[in-house]
């Protein structure tokens, strides 16, 4: 008999084959051929409702099972608690080619208090991060409700450094915020995205909703020390 986790594998896995088999019926009929049109991190735009366009999906409005299904990528969303106790809903993709760079994608869905100590109270597992945060994972009943949020937030997580000639693609920023000696944030509130620029370590890239932006904004870490990713 399957147990509760692997029947939560069994359908993630199940809904994502059938979503991805109606999409590829669509496809071969429409005779269109699926590409990243916007596949670079710098080629982000905002669409006339407010979303944010990037890698071919507009976040604001997509939920977690679309995301999928857009992406063709399979991730099983888990449930974060911080030191300070603090709760988020978030799911982790691997290394993916997106166009001719690779990166890894988080994203964090949008979940409300409730749900989120819901969440917790029936959590099937617990393990520890090196970020020094809890992982939980969901129960089958709370995946399926996972799926179905909206993702609020998309982190791009390059697998290469970035080299200053590379930042001048993304444009001169509204805002800069110093993080570190070597590490600064760049804010696009009219693009719905910003970027950590560290010359020590890795970028980071996030894209919200334009309603979304103050939101990330409050969320980012100030210390480069408690970076996650």
């Amino acid at each position: 008999m399957l147990n509760d986790v692997d029947m939560k594998r069994l359908i993630i896995g199940s809904l994502f084959f059938a979503l991805l088999g109606f999409g590829a019926l669509k496809l071969m009929f429409s005779g269109v051929e699926v590409k990243y049109k916007a596949a670079l991190p710098w080629q982000v735009s905002t669409k006339a409702d407010g979303t944010t366009h990037i890698l071919g999906v507009d976040i604001g409005d997509t939920t977690f099972k679309e995301l999928m299904f857009k992406l063709k990528l399979l991730a099983e969303p888990a449930l974060f608690e911080g030191p300070d106790g603090d709760l988020t809903l978030e799911a982790y993709f691997g290394k993916k080619k997106f166009g001719v760079l690779e990166a890894r994608l988080v994203v964090e869905l949008d979940a409300d208090e409730v749900l989120l100590k819901k969440m917790l109270k029936e959590q099937i597992d617990k393990d520890s991060t090196p970020s020094n945060h809890w992982k939980y994972g969901l129960s089958v009943e709370n995946t399926k409700l996972a799926n179905d949020l909206r993702v609020w937030r998309l982190i791009y997580l390059p697998i290469t450094d970035y080299e200053p000639a590379q930042m001048k693609f993304f444009g001169e920023p509204d805002e800069k915020i110093q993080v570190s000696e070597t590490a600064q944030y760049w804010l696009y509130p009219n693009r719905g995205m910003v970027l950590l620029w560290d010359t020590d370590g890795k970028e980071i890239f996030y894209y919200v909703a334009n309603k979304d932006f103050d939101r990330l904004k409050k969320s980012l870490p100030m210390e480069a020390q408690v970076q996650r990713y």
